[in-house]
């Protein structure tokens, strides 16, 4: 009863501002050059041995030393990589299930960056779910890692999934996560980390997510602020058919294709066309047990005025995640 308070009472504003760690040393983003983004949901550092409740499986927790196994595996993924942004999604920070390891601080101990911020999207003192082995205490964050220095970090509140009063005070409540980065020239670029609602079986929860994040954008555009967005959608791109999915195609029954919007007003790093002609080569999750992606969940969008080079989804990391990781070349106008 005192997770149900707590929670109950602790509602987050709809903007709220976010702690950025390292600043004035750190290099501006530069607009002569291209930089890379890296954006990966790394699974809370659980690896692939096990089949988790929510994919209907039984496990719950994972072992401190497998945590910290996988975090050295994400870490050298991200070395090679050797990317400038990295914009991370299920990153635990002290939950239970993960055997309350820090895992934003202890990437940052592999994998120094000089910049980096994180907020929150579930936080519970408590959660009594599933029946047979509770949560317990969760915390688990969007994080950015950024070689540049970053200005300025926001909380934006996204709207919650349409359940009961009381499943709502124990489940996540998403968010995006956006960043201010100062240009050479004086101006600002602005990158937005996100994670959108996943098992909504079509209640509009998504799209009313996205219509929060279309505001934003918008707002950008109205400021002349380049900007990148990216995440783990939970969302199709528009013209992939759900139903070749068999019995996860309520999963993504949302009516109107909640991504389509993005696509027809901005740019994505992957082209419908590209998905498309080449579906497979831009898939990034993984069913449990398989080392084939069977569907493009995860996206990068940004302003007309940002030129994006090269997107690559990088197949062979199938061992770190239940996803792959999305890397994709841009360069902000000057």
């Amino acid at each position: 009863m005192r997770a149900l308070g707590w929670s109950a009472t602790h509602r987050p504003a709809e903007v709220e501002d976010v702690v950025v760690v390292g600043g004035a040393a750190a290099p501006l983003v530069p607009v002569d050059r291209p930089i890379s983004v890296l954006c990966w949901n790394v699974q809370f550092a659980a690896g692939r041995d096990r089949v988790f409740f929510y994919d209907g499986g039984r496990a719950v927790r994972v072992p401190q030393d497998t945590v910290r196994t996988c975090l050295d595996r994400l870490a050298d993924v991200i070395r090679s990589a050797d990317v400038d942004l990295v914009l991370l999604q299920e990153v635990d920070r002290g939950s239970d299930r993960t055997g309350r390891v820090d895992q934003h601080a202890e990437l940052l101990a592999r994998v120094p960056y000089p910049c980096h911020a994180s907020t929150w999207y579930y936080r519970n003192p408590y959660v009594p779910y599933p029946s047979w082995e509770h949560l317990g205490r969760t915390e688990v964050h969007l994080s950015v890692f950024s070689r540049f220095r970053i200005a300025g970090a926001r909380r934006w509140r996204l709207p919650e999934m349409r359940e009961s009063w009381v499943s709502r005070q124990f489940n996540l409540r998403r968010a995006l996560l956006e960043l201010e980065l100062p240009l050479p020239t004086g101006r600002v670029a602005r990158v937005i980390d996100t994670h959108l609602s996943a098992f909504s079986k079509g209640d509009g929860t998504l799209p009313a997510q996205i219509e929060v994040l279309e505001r934003r954008l918008a707002a950008a555009d109205a400021a002349g602020i380049p900007w990148a967005a990216a995440g783990d959608f939970n969302a199709l791109p528009p013209g992939d058919d759900p139903r070749r999915l068999g019995p996860d195609a309520e999963l993504y029954s949302d009516e109107g294709r909640p991504l389509l919007p993005l696509f027809d007003r901005w740019q994505s790093a992957v082209s419908l066309e590209a998905h498309e002609d080449e579906p497979e080569r831009f898939r990034t999750w993984l069913p449990p047990g398989s080392v084939v992606a069977d569907r493009a969940i995860d996206h990068l969008f940004a302003s007309h005025d940002v030129e994006i080079y090269d997107a690559t989804v990088l197949r062979g990391v199938v061992d770190a995640s239940d996803h792959l990781p999305l890397r994709v070349e841009l360069r902000f106008p000057s």
